[in-house]
């Protein structure tokens, strides 16, 4: 289990409650997994992953063309990325089924993105609308 930390914020409320979301979902999956329940709630993962990137792409993605963010091209091509393992994941449970490794893979995958994508890259944005004193 992950709690969240104030480091997490990067002062957009709209960007924060998604990414508080996201941690209440993987969470989720987290207990799911600790009780040998992972494979019966991978899918139900999957799909509020694909909902939830579509939605929270496009506004972190607006968000860094309205304040000018210099790393947007760089930001969005990891954004891709993750949309991209997530499909390959969901692609690998509809075609082979669930297994240990599948739900391993979305652990990792899930708890690499928010320590690393949401504390370090998405930190870049509040970094840069605090250093341009815009209000968003």
């Amino acid at each position: 289990m992950i709690n969240w930390k104030e480091s997490y914020d990067i002062g957009v409320e709209t960007i924060d409650c998604q990414h508080r979301q996201l941690l209440v979902k993987l969470n989720e999956f987290f207990e799911a997994c600790t009780n040998q329940k992972g494979k019966e709630q991978i899918e139900e993962t999957l799909r509020f992953l694909k909902e939830y990137t579509l939605e929270h792409f496009s506004s972190e993605e607006q968000l860094m063309v309205d304040i000018d963010f210099p790393e947007l091209a760089e930001h969005q091509k990891t954004h891709a990325e993750f949309v991209q393992t997530v499909l390959e994941l969901e692609e690998t449970v509809k075609t082979k089924g669930v297994s240990v490794l599948s739900t391993i893979k979305l652990n990792r995958t899930l708890t690499d993105w928010l320590l690393n994508h949401i504390s370090k890259c998405d930190q870049l944005i509040g970094d840069c609308i605090a250093a341009k004193g815009k209000a968003v």
